[in-house]
C-alpha cells in the first residue's frame, strides 16, 4: 500500500476464534494497516502496552476476563483510555451492544460482518481521532473547559474521565451551543458514518455524559422526538 509497517496505523485484533482473528488481521493488513493479534485478554493487555495500537477490534466473548471487562479496564487506564474500541458482538444481541457501550466501546459490529463494513468502521473511527480541529485549543462553558488538542475535559481543575466517543459527543454539542441537533446528525458527526437505526447509541452516551459532568450535565437538554441541545 506504499507505506512501511512503521508508518501504518496499528490495529489490535482480539478474538479467541483463531480463524476469524487471522481473517480479520489479513483484511486489515491488505488495506494499508498494521494488524496485531491476541486471542485472550491476557495477551491483549501485553500487546496493547507493548505496541500502543491506534485502534482495538475486540470480541465480546473472550478468555480470560472477557471483552467487556477488558474494555472497562482500558477505559480506566490513563495510558490507554484514548484508544478507540470497535467491539464485535454475535447474533445481533442488544444486551451485548448496550453493555459494550456502558463499558466504553466506541462502536460495535455484529458477526458475521462483511469486509466492506469492517473497513468502513475502522476508517471512520480512525478519522475521528486524526481529524484536525478547526477551532482554538480550548472550548469553555462556565467552569467546564475542553482542551481540544489533548482530548481533556475539566471542571475547574478536576479532569473528567470519559471515553473518546463521549468526548467527541460533548464537543459537538458545545460547538452547536443552544442549537438542537438530531440524534442522526450526532451519530453521523461523532461516528463518522451514516448508521440509520442505531440512534439509541446516542442516548446511552448522553446518559453517561450527564452523570460524568455532574452539575454541567443539566446543560444537556433533551429535545423530545428529535435529539439534544447544550444550553450553557
Amino acid at each position: 500500500m506504499g507505506k512501511s509497517a512503521g508508518t501504518r496505523k496499528k490495529i489490535l485484533v482480539v478474538d479467541d476464534d483463531l480463524q476469524l482473528c487471522q481473517l480479520t488481521s489479513d483484511i486489515i493488513d491488505e488495506h494499508g494497516y498494521n494488524a496485531i493479534t491476541a486471542n485472550t485478554t491476557d495477551e491483549a493487555f501485553k500487546r496493547v502496552y507493548a505496541d500502543n495500537p491506534d485502534l482495538i477490534v475486540l470480541d465480546v466473548w473472550l478468555p480470560t476476563i472477557g471483552g467487556l471487562e477488558f474494555c472497562r479496564q482500558i477505559r480506566h487506564d490513563e495510558q490507554l483510555r484514548h484508544i478507540p474500541v470497535l467491539m464485535l458482538t454475535v447474533q445481533d444481541k442488544e444486551m451485548d451492544k448496550v453493555m459494550g457501550l456502558e463499558m466504553g466501546a466506541d462502536d460495535y459490529m455484529t458477526k458475521p460482518f462483511s469486509q466492506r463494513e469492517l473497513l468502513a468502521r475502522i476508517k471512520a473511527l480512525l478519522r475521528r481521532f486524526d481529524r484536525a480541529q478547526p477551532e482554538g485549543k480550548f472550548v469553555k462553558s462556565g467552569d467546564l473547559s475542553i482542551d481540544v488538542e489533548k482530548h481533556i475535559a475539566q471542571d475547574k481543575n478536576k479532569v473528567i474521565t470519559m471515553t473518546p466517543k463521549e468526548f467527541e459527543l460533548l464537543l459537538s454539542l458545545i460547538r452547536a451551543r443552544r442549537k438542537a441537533i438530531s440524534r442522526q446528525s450526532l451519530l453521523t458527526a461523532v461516528w463518522g458514518y451514516d448508521a440509520p437505526g442505531n440512534t439509541g447509541t446516542i442516548d446511552v452516551h448522553i446518559r453517561h455524559l450527564r452523570r460524568k459532568l455532574g452539575s454541567h450535565g443539566k446543560k444537556i437538554k433533551t429535545v423530545l422526538g428529535f435529539g439534544y441541545r447544550f444550553d450553557g
